[in-house]
Parts: C-alpha cells; structure tokens; sequence
C-alpha cells in the first residue's frame, strides 16, 4: 500500500483488496491492519480454525498462525474493518468449511457482525454463500467492491 500511495494515477481513498483461500487470508490480515484498505472481499477463507485447520488437519496448514486460534478466530479478525466493508464469500461444499460447514462460516460472521452492529455499520458486513465448492466466485463481490469504491 505504500508503493501503490506513490503513483498519481492511484486514489488514495479507493483502495480494495480481495483474495482467494490463502488469498483470503492475506485480505483478512492486511484489512484488519490497514484502515487504507476500504473494501475488503474474503473468498474461501472465513471460518472457525479449530475446526477447519485443526480438527480437518489434512487441509492446507499454510493458513494457519499457530496458537492464534486459543484466544481469536476469524471473526474477532474480521471484526478489526470495522466499520469499513467486508465481504465474505462461501461455497456451499467448500470442504475447508469444516465438519458443521456453513455453521462454522456463519459463526465467525456473526462475531464479526456485533462488532460491525456496534458501530452502526451492520451494512458493511456482507455475507455471500454461493453454490460450489473451494473456489473464487465474484458474482456479488465484484459489484459489491465497485459500489464500495465508488
């Protein structure tokens, strides 16, 4: 982001970042460090660690900061855009949903959620589950972005 401030033809107060699985990951963190990033779209990588990386250990372990998952989990991260925008973005199949699938996505949205409600930016908290498995879908996130960015 500090590169990208440094070219004229980029506007400061338009920057978004989005990413797929570990993508995702690198979205989640640099939105919840960032205030730059203002719109931020999660793909495939916004559920409960213990039991998508710990418990469902054969999935990819790349994604995972050890220890962090004993005292935050995706949602506490998520929670740190608020009240700027995020978009989480689930297949419905996606197997690193974990064993209770979407259950275990919705539970970190909604942890996410009161923080974003707590602002008063609700709104700004966007939940997509597509029909499909481990994969980039785009049909809501992209328009979502362009509309944030505006």
């Amino acid at each position: 982001l500090d590169h990208l401030e440094t070219d004229r033809r980029i506007d400061r107060r338009r920057i978004g970042c989005a990413g797929l699985s570990g993508g995702g990951l690198q979205t989640l963190n640099l939105a919840a460090m960032d205030r730059r990033v203002k719109a931020a779209v999660v793909s495939g990588y916004f559920y409960g660690v213990k039991e998508s990386l710990l418990i469902l250990n054969s999935n990819c372990v790349c994604n995972l900061v050890p220890h962090l998952w004993e005292s935050f989990d995706m949602g506490d991260i998520g929670a740190l855009v608020a009240p700027r925008g995020l978009f989480v973005e689930t297949g419905s199949r996606d197997s690193l949903n974990g064993k209770s699938n979407l259950d275990n996505v919705r539970s970190q949205v909604r942890i996410a959620g009161k923080v974003f409600s707590a602002f008063g930016a609700r709104r700004n908290l966007v939940h997509h589950v597509f029909d499909g498995e481990h994969r980039w879908d785009g049909t809501r996130a992209i328009p979502w972005m362009q509309q944030v960015l505006e």
